[in-house]
């Protein structure tokens, strides 16, 4: 029985450490329907990756896509060669880069939020010139695959509110629609609200020891149990 609790801890353990390295690229805020006119040069949709490992990430290689498992040759958007710091919250925006400015103005944020923009994704040709699939107002949402097509990390929504982003933690845990005040969002000066370079961080290392200890005592009183049942 000492055995059988000894394996049952290691494979509790094992599956906590893999829940939290696996997921260092998160995606943790998607903003489709944006308030502004059409006409705007900052209006374009936007969505939010973070890295919440301990080292930095090239995203040569990575692909992110509106339709799951649109892989290269389909409907998928290329990452360049661009190096995502430990910590980072990047944006990716449907604007051209020399609206970059005028977008971090108009949330006052900044300059140190860094936007992979239209222009400066990588072109799939297909079909040609599209390096941002267009997010709808319903049963959409942002897929984002590693290297090897291996999908690391999403976020789907039903409807929209629009001028309103959708937030998901470090942990892939879904807080909803975004609310000004809260985990960092604000008002933007379009008033679109959302929280553009700021993510909500996964339980921190402190709490998996605290996962793990809860998980020990649970394995090792059911082992106590049974050694005296039997």
């Amino acid at each position: 029985m000492q055995r059988y609790a000894a394996t049952l801890l290691a494979a509790s353990f094992g599956m906590l450490f893999a829940s939290t390295t696996q997921a260092a690229l998160v995606v943790t805020e998607v903003a489709p329907q944006t308030v502004a006119g059409t006409s705007s040069a900052i209006n374009g949709d936007w969505w939010e990756l973070t890295n919440f490992g301990a080292v930095g990430v090239n995203l040569l290689g990575y692909q992110w896509a509106d339709t799951e498992d649109a892989l290269p040759g389909t409907d998928s958007n290329l990452f360049p060669s661009f190096v995502i710091n430990p910590g980072e919250s990047i944006i990716i925006l449907e604007e051209a880069a020399s609206s970059k400015d005028a977008w971090r103005t108009n949330w006052g944020i900044a300059p140190s939020v860094r936007i992979l923009a239209l222009d400066e994704m990588v072109d799939d040709s297909t079909p040609e010139g599209d390096t941002f699939s267009g997010l709808g107002s319903a049963d959409d949402g942002v897929f984002f695959y590693g290297p090897n097509g291996d999908l690391l990390s999403s976020y789907t929504y039903a409807s929209t509110v629009r001028g309103t982003s959708f937030e998901q933690s470090g942990a892939g845990v879904n807080l909803g629609l975004s609310l000004v005040g809260e985990n960092g969002a604000l008002l933007a000066a379009n008033n679109n609200i959302g929280s553009p370079g700021v993510a909500v961080a996964p339980v921190p290392v402190p709490g998996l020891g605290i996962g793990f200890g809860i998980a020990t005592t649970a394995l090792l009183s059911c082992s106590r149990r049974r050694r005296i049942a039997t």
